[in-house]
């Protein structure tokens, strides 16, 4: 216990000696992040409304080939740039069982790293550093999104890879662990209809540390469950149930990709055999996450 103890406070100021961006670099990221986010908004609808096909939206604006499969990069493709996040690194609709349709894409400098933005909130609230903390010097982020219907073409995942310093990348595993122990449980105050009117709620959130050490140097996979909004009032439910999420987080090197489930991706036990993703499928998934991210990862696998 005593050293656990000890683990907590070095991790602590450790964190305090991150550099923690000025106000005005913030709301220059935040602008950026904006911009990107506006554009990804954008591309999606136009992939909904042109149907089955492929589209790769980088922020130059130019598409690249789809991932192959990790066997067959040449090692000239792999060793092309130290720096830069290449397509090989990234995971292929064909590594994922369910079915895919579109893939947006697109790449970035200096953004920070992102986990879990709800986690990440509760964070804050109760005093413990964000993952966030870490900036990567490069990134590269997609979204596979399934076949469209009525119109809407939900995610199946999404993978952000960020290249930073590796150690970075080991106090950002530690940063995960402060969150979980601290928001276990977390409730949100806020507001709904019901009955014409409206009326205060709290929702419940709760994550746990499904397993740990499955792939690549480090890697956790979080399960964020989430209650439906009820009344303060009456404990009467405004909403339908949230869909489960999982949250791989998986280092190679000085490379960390976290990947996200989309609604509906999950299988709704993790257990029984359905049309979605097991948690042993996850963990396959972030084993072939890890193989792809050592073609670019420095060091080499």
């Amino acid at each position: 216990m005593r050293e656990d103890l000890h683990f907590v406070d070095r991790l602590h100021r450790d964190l305090g000696g991150v550099r923690w961006a000025e106000p005005e670099e913030i709301r220059a990221r935040a602008r950026r992040r904006s911009r990107r986010t506006a554009a990804l908004a954008a591309t999606a609808v136009l992939a909904v409304l042109s149907g089955s096909g492929y589209l790769a939206a980088a922020r130059s604006g130019t598409p690249g080939p789809p991932a192959s499969p990790v066997a067959a990069v040449p090692a000239s493709t792999a060793t092309a740039g130290s720096a830069e996040i290449p397509w090989e690194a990234m995971l292929s609709a064909r590594d994922v069982r369910l079915k895919t349709d579109v893939q947006i894409s697109e790449a970035g400098l200096g953004e920070a790293v992102r986990v879990d933005p709800v986690l990440e909130a509760c964070g804050r609230e109760r005093g413990v550093p964000s993952a966030a903390a870490a900036t990567s010097r490069y990134s590269r982020s997609q979204t596979l999104l399934r076949p469209a219907v009525d119109g809407a073409a939900p995610p199946v995942l999404t993978q952000d890879v960020y290249r930073i310093d590796p150690a970075q990348g080991r106090l950002l595993f530690g940063t995960v662990a402060l969150l979980l122990d601290a928001c276990a449980r977390w409730e949100i105050s806020g507001s709904g209809q019901l009955g014409g009117g409206t009326v205060p709620t709290v929702t419940q959130h709760r994550w746990e540390r499904s397993v740990t050490g499955f792939a690549g140097d480090e890697s956790v996979l979080l399960r964020h469950v989430s209650l439906a909004p009820v009344s303060v009032a009456d404990g009467r439910t405004l909403a339908e149930l949230p869909p489960v999420e999982a949250t791989m987080v998986v280092r190679v090197g000085d490379l960390v990709t976290v990947i996200t489930t989309g609604p509906d991706t999950l299988q709704a036990d993790g257990i029984r055999p359905g049309p979605g993703l097991s948690r042993a499928d996850l963990e396959k998934l972030g084993r072939t996450a890890a193989g792809r991210l050592c073609v670019a990862a420095n060091p080499r696998c």
